[in-house]
């Protein structure tokens, strides 16, 4: 055996023991929590699982919670916020990372948004690294059609992939009962399906976030024994995702920041929500990523179904995106930017400005922009006025 042999043979072994280490302080750390909460689904994740983490410690938990939305950020026990620094491209593995926290940090709960995308990744991640025993799916959406399925039947099945054995599912996602119902037969899992007409009981539940979320929060949260008022006061005080849905009011201009929707369905439901009487001249604003291409065709469809007066581009791979939004939109004229210092935040007429696509890089220095120079509007969830 010559000495690149031996070397590779050395640090095989090493690599080895290191996962093998990894393993057991993972199972360690597993079996010092009562519960491990998973949350999956294509909108609403990161909202829901501070939701559920604000109940259930509202009930005198000590909850560890774990987002990936615009920024990945963990609360601890304590109330503290920390941002969470990655020195190289996201991996499940970071999951480990927060549960070994947990622990150390005598969380009784793990409430933690799933970041894998690809289904033997979800399953690798929700049943063997984290072994959950409640999963929770938001919805099943048209989104990273690339990796998890063309139909949402197709995307909820990979969602589901991540569903503990013998444990605890709850959805919001109401068009698939039977696909669901026989994935929680198959895995011995007992399955609820969340009612949003259930605040009706709870005044101002609907002003809190779209009643889907809220339901759904509360429903995890009684699953698991706690009392609904007490629940409900706890997910009253959540703290919302940075970067979440907003709406701001300027100069004859509403700005819309649906950024982090990304799908068609999620988008169009919010312009519903947050349009005006009518007579607006609607602006479709794409910030987009070159490694996304799935999306960006999304936001294409998009153009073509809402018929915007203008879109406007920012970010990436601006002229085949320039190329398409004209042939979905014949009538609408397309404008690029190169820096969200150069959106307008004025009208000469009622213009609604409906951003979309993507949060990152150029997507938050216009959000960041909004809050200081607009200002910050009611949106009408659920029927009912609410601040974002």
């Amino acid at each position: 055996m010559d000495r690149t042999e031996l070397l590779i043979l050395i640090l095989s072994c090493l690599l080895f023991l290191h996962l093998l280490w990894e393993a057991l302080q993972a199972r360690r750390d597993r079996k010092a929590l009562a519960h491990v909460i998973y949350v999956n689904g294509t909108r609403g994740k990161s909202t829901v699982t501070r939701m559920i983490a604000a109940g259930l410690a509202a009930g005198g938990h000590r909850v560890l919670c774990k987002t990936t939305g615009t920024l990945p950020i963990a609360i601890h026990p304590d109330g503290r916020q920390e941002l969470i620094e990655r020195k190289a491209p996201a991996n499940i593995r970071e999951q480990l990372k927060y549960m070994h926290k947990a622990a150390q940090e005598k969380a009784d709960i793990l409430v933690i948004e799933c970041m894998a995308l690809q289904p033997e990744y979800q399953r690798v991640s929700g049943r063997d690294m984290l072994r959950c025993d409640v999963g929770v799916i938001t919805n099943a959406r048209l989104d990273h059609m690339d990796v998890m399925g063309d139909t949402r039947e197709e995307i909820l099945e990979c969602l589901m992939e991540m569903l503990p054995e013998k444990g605890l599912i709850f959805t919001a996602e109401r068009d698939f009962p039977d696909r669901m119902a026989a994935r929680a037969k198959k895995l011995s899992s007992i399955l609820t399906i969340s009612d949003p007409a259930s605040l009706e009981d709870l005044p101002g539940a609907r002003k809190l976030d779209f009643p889907e979320n809220v339901a759904l929060a509360l429903a995890v949260c009684q699953g698991l024994g706690m009392d609904r008022q007490t629940a409900f006061e706890g997910v009253k005080s959540f703290v919302r995702d940075p970067f979440a849905l907003s709406v701001f009011g300027g100069k004859n201009l509403t700005f819309v920041n649906a950024l982090s929707a990304n799908d068609v369905s999620s988008t169009k439901m919010i312009y519903e929500t947050t349009r005006g009487e009518g007579g607006e001249e609607l602006v479709i604003l794409i910030n987009n990523r070159g490694d996304r291409p799935a999306r960006a065709l999304d936001m294409v469809r998009l153009c073509r179904e809402m018929e915007p007066k203008q879109i406007w581009l920012l970010g990436d791979e601006q002229r085949a995106l320039s190329r398409m939004c004209r042939r979905a939109a014949l009538e609408a004229e397309v404008k690029g930017f190169r820096l969200a210092e150069e959106i307008p935040f004025a009208s000469d007429v009622p213009r609604l400005i409906l951003a979309v696509g993507n949060i990152k890089n150029e997507g938050m220095r216009l959000v960041e922009r909004a809050q200081k120079e607009l200002i910050e509007q009611p949106v009408n969830i659920g029927g009912e006025q609410k601040h974002v």
